[in-house]
């Protein structure tokens, strides 16, 4: 008899997607530390740096964020938290999409363009802590599922040796 909600459809998913998370928000901004880095602070020092390196890294945080958004979807779509799914377009979907357009003719127009990935991997910084709570609440429910069933069993062996 279980009178627990389900808080987790699919622990195993999650726990991956936890994992992922772990991954998302540690690798991305370290490489976006070294575009800084090759982008602004080496040619500096170094007059004949290699223009596409910092291009190159770049382009690894964007293809890293765009290919990692269905697998957010799937999973936010399959545990029903639509709240983050509103939370991902308002973060960074509409900043995509009207950044440029606002900022069109003016010199903060490239910057409009990467303000979303920043928003991106800050969403994924967000999201990860709170599918940590996802699981801890899962774990908690199973805890107190099983000191349910324990005690209803001491209760039914106690009465039975009556």
């Amino acid at each position: 008899m279980s009178i627990t909600p389900k808080i987790i459809s699919d622990f195993e998913a999650v726990q991956r997607f936890s994992d992922i998370l772990n991954f998302q928000i540690t690798i991305p901004p370290a490489l976006y530390l070294l575009y800084i880095w090759t982008s602004i602070i080496l040619p500096q020092i170094i007059p004949q740096i290699v223009v596409f390196i910092p291009i190159i890294i770049l382009g690894i945080i964007i293809v890293a964020a765009i290919s990692f958004t269905p697998y957010i979807f799937y999973i936010l779509i399959k545990e029903k938290r639509f709240g983050w799914i509103v939370t991902f377009f308002a973060m960074i979907i509409f900043p995509l999409i009207f950044g440029p357009i606002i900022f069109q003719d003016t010199l903060a127009f490239e910057a409009s363009l990467l303000i979303p990935i920043g928003l991106f991997y800050f969403y994924c910084y967000l999201i990860k802590y709170s599918v940590s709570k996802w699981i801890k609440d899962y774990n908690w429910h199973k805890q107190l599922e099983e000191q349910r069933r324990e005690s209803e069993e001491k209760k039914r062996d106690l009465l039975s040796g009556f």
